[in-house]
């Protein structure tokens, strides 16, 4: 059998540039934005099969159960309001202020020490023209809390705090903290380091509000990590469906998070095959699956039943657990989609950041990468992807390389003419979905977010269309030196074909 000629990796890189520059252009140019979402798509994908992982050992750490969502819906808005309930003064949303007060002191006595409100109060309310009263009676009992209680409140500002109005600084000056709610410009990280006129995220005034009562790291050290670019955000893990979760939901719980490897190698398959024929999950019995983390509905807060308490007492030390509060309601249109199934109310986004926080402290998964900021020498404030930039010639050179020795020891085999063509692209895309996933997984491992490495995920049809052009040049290689030598067999390698 002929030989293949070596060929230097100049010589790849001719045969192969055009799929090199078409790569770039959709990295730095993403046309009709099909890089960024099959980016997205890939990462989710993989972030849905490390779920089970990150449950397990969030299940065996002092973290595990300190953060609690409490959901205010329109359900628990009419029962609690009823005339013979008496708890709510409101019977619609918004909610009066001395409902807050009512529903912060029932959190405290179900041992919160933090309590985050994913709530933004612009300015005072006005009712018919004249101020609301109990805004002060609010004001007054939140200083309290702070002051006299040791617990600590925190409030929403939204994506600007200039736009909050002076009437409502009261309010905002009597908690603990203001976290800011919302950003643009950070794509699918959770901008752990923003800072706007003071005032930093709600997760991590959260974390803060915590590392007051309990023994933290300082998260300032995430910053000194090796090769993390200055403006990019935390990418967060994402688990399993929670089993603490109160019975009001009616969602299946799934797995239980102490799961030993041979389950959770279960779940992960399964993961897989949901990713390739769709993402959403049914519950036995037609129900959805449950949140990420314990939640609650408000209704549940002021609940005496045994089930109810039951989920209150999780035995951690009283005020170190955590409370976010946050608003499902359909007028709210505070919906996103993470990588789990189906769409979340914002406040989970908040929620699970301060829960990786509180997991992996200034350890947090952090993005890999180079890109510095040409605004330091004087040119527009443009980032430059230097690891994206070296990155994707390397990849694409490795798996060639790779492909080319695979190839050509396949071609060594005997009856290597009744592999068939199909049979051969599959093991190709098979070569480049197992090379991107192992370096997801190390990255993972090292508790890194893959940072630019999910653009190069994105390449993963690039690559196919190098491999394959590569196969077709060697064909044509073992044809040329077939056709010098007066061999026909050569003629038919790598195809369902005879001669």
């Amino acid at each position: 059998m002929s030989a293949i000629k070596n060929i230097s990796l100049l010589e790849l890189v001719r045969r192969h540039w055009l799929v090199l520059v078409v790569g770039y252009l959709f990295a730095f140019l993403d046309p009709f934005g099909i890089n960024s979402k099959t980016s997205q798509a890939i990462s989710n994908a993989f972030d849905r099969m490390y779920s089970p992982f990150y449950t397990s050992e969030l299940a065996g750490s002092p973290s595990a159960d300190l953060v609690d969502v409490i959901l205010i819906d329109d359900v628990s808005i009419r029962t609690l309001s009823d005339t013979e309930t008496g708890y709510l003064q409101a019977n619609d949303w918004p909610l009066a202020y001395n409902d807050y007060g009512v529903i912060i002191d029932a959190l405290r006595r179900h041992g919160y020490g933090t309590i985050v409100l994913d709530i933004t109060f612009y300015r005072e309310r006005r009712l018919g023209g004249q101020l609301d009263k109990s805004f002060q009676n609010l004001v007054r009992r939140l200083g309290y809390l702070r002051d006299r209680a040791g617990v600590d409140v925190i409030l929403g500002a939204g994506d600007n705090p200039n736009e909050l109005e002076q009437s409502i600084t009261p309010l905002t000056g009597s908690v603990s903290a203001v976290g800011l709610t919302g950003w643009s410009g950070y794509g699918d990280y959770y901008p752990i380091f923003l800072e706007l006129d003071g005032h930093k995220t709600l997760a991590e005034e959260g974390f803060n509000a915590y590392c007051r009562k309990a023994e933290c790291k300082d998260l300032a050290e995430a910053k000194k990590a090796w090769l993390v670019p200055g403006g990019s955000g935390m990418h967060i893990s994402w688990g399993q469906p929670a089993q603490r979760v109160a019975a009001s939901l009616g969602c299946d719980a799934g797995h239980a998070p102490g799961a030993d490897l041979g389950e959770i190698l279960g779940i992960v398959a399964g993961n897989a095959l949901r990713n390739l024929f769709g993402s959403e999950t049914i519950g036995s019995g037609g129900r959805q699956s449950c949140p990420p983390l314990p939640t609650a509905l408000l209704s549940d807060v002021f609940c005496t039943d045994p089930e109810c308490k039951e989920f209150f007492s999780t035995g951690r030390p009283n005020g170190e657990r955590i409370a976010m509060v946050g608003v499902s309601l359909p007028s709210a249109r505070d919906l996103f989609d993470p990588p789990i199934p189906g769409r979340l109310p914002g406040v989970y986004l908040h929620a699970e950041a301060l829960r990786n926080l509180l997991f992996y402290g200034p350890d947090y998964l952090k993005p890999i990468g180079l890109q510095p900021n040409l605004g330091l020498i004087g040119k527009p404030s443009w980032t430059l992807p230097i690891d994206l930039i070296l990155t994707w010639p390397l990849l694409l050179l490795v798996v060639l390389v790779a492909v080319r020795k695979l190839i050509n020891w396949r071609w060594g085999w005997e009856y290597t003419s009744r592999w068939t063509e199909l049979a051969m692209e599959l093991v190709e895309v098979a070569v480049v979905v197992v090379l991107l996933g192992l370096i997801y997984i190390a990255v993972l491992a090292f508790h890194r977010t893959p940072g630019f490495l999910t653009e190069l995920m994105a390449f993963m049809p690039w690559l196919w269309v190098a491999i394959r052009n590569e196969r077709k040049e060697m064909e044509n290689e073992h044809k040329t030196v077939a056709l010098a030598t007066g061999d026909p067999e050569q003629l038919g390698i790598g195809r369902d074909t005879g001669y």
